[in-house]
């Protein structure tokens, strides 16, 4: 059977049957459809539409009527199942009662965390204690290109370096910046990063939680304002750093990335105590090497 698409609206539906009929007011007592002759009103269907996991919601537009014949089909089928008393017989009733755990369990930690309060204290507190968490640094860049024996190389174009060429011109324009060279110099006449060169090497800020490579955070972060790097490798070039300024973000700028942090501590908390309430003893270990 397909997977089952839910979307319904019923404004939507009624304006694909007839767009240029009157559309009369819509009450929670209007049928809307009929199913194995069985009246469906507005508010029926809208009920088990918001009962449904947020994930089929999305598909609410797709196709109304596709919709309520899948609803009614699984309803129809399932009564037939309960006819059966399959829900009474294995393994069935186990899968029953693994699908209600699952639904109960996702509820329960979702009223939990609904009743987890975070205040305006606490997040003052945890950025006032994490403030180097929060450190961004205002970086500029030199990037020097290399090319491998596998890297394709367009028709035409300028013949690009080899690492250890690239290397050595990275090393160069280092000695000079530290020399007294002139940065933003070096990038209009070196650098091959069209973003950055265009804004005389600007990066942009670099926070510690970035998903950039180690190795760049790592460097930056080891700088003092106006420090240059030395070449930091990474797979396909070289390059040359220098922190412009340090300095942390506002509070107001990461304070709901804390109410969400502290949140999910409260909740990892919470998790861990249950957690432990239910460790488990193993007493016979030979027990579950026999069922590797």
């Amino acid at each position: 059977m397909h997977t089952l698409t839910l979307a319904l609206t019923i404004p939507t539906l009624l304006a694909a049957q007839n767009p240029a009929s009157p559309k009369p007011e819509l009450t929670k007592d209007t049928v809307v459809a009929v199913s194995g002759g069985k009246k469906l009103t507005a508010g029926e269907i809208n009920g088990i539409v918001e009962s449904l996991p947020p994930g089929m919601r999305q598909n609410y537009t797709r196709d109304p009527k596709g919709f309520l014949s899948q609803w009614f089909i699984l309803k129809r089928l399932v009564a037939i199942a309960e006819q059966m008393k399959l829900q009474e017989q294995s393994p069935y009733k186990e899968g029953i009662e693994v699908a209600r755990m699952q639904v109960l369990w996702q509820a329960v930690v979702e009223e939990i965390s609904k009743t987890q309060i975070v205040t305006a204290e606490e997040q003052r507190k945890h950025y006032e204690q994490r403030k180097g968490d929060y450190l961004q640094a205002k970086v500029k860049i030199i990037y020097i290109p290399f090319v491998t024996a596998q890297t394709p190389v367009a028709q035409g174009a300028r013949k690009p370096l080899a690492e250890s060429e690239a290397l050595a011109k990275s090393e160069s324009v280092v000695a000079q910046i530290r020399n007294g060279a002139d940065f933003i110099k070096l990038v209009k006449e070196h650098s091959e990063d069209p973003v950055s060169k265009e804004k005389d090497g600007d990066f942009g800020p670099i926070k510690r939680t970035d998903k950039l490579p180690d190795a760049i955070k790592q460097a930056v972060f080891a700088l003092k304002p106006g420090e240059v790097s030395d070449p930091v490798r990474q797979p396909n070039g070289y390059y040359v750093l220098k922190l412009v300024a340090l300095e942390s973000q506002p509070f107001e700028q990461v304070k709901d990335a804390i109410f969400g942090d502290l949140k999910n501590a409260k909740m990892r908390e919470w998790m861990d105590s249950n957690a432990k309430a239910v460790e488990v003893k193993v007493e016979r270990p030979d027990f579950f090497e026999s069922v590797k």
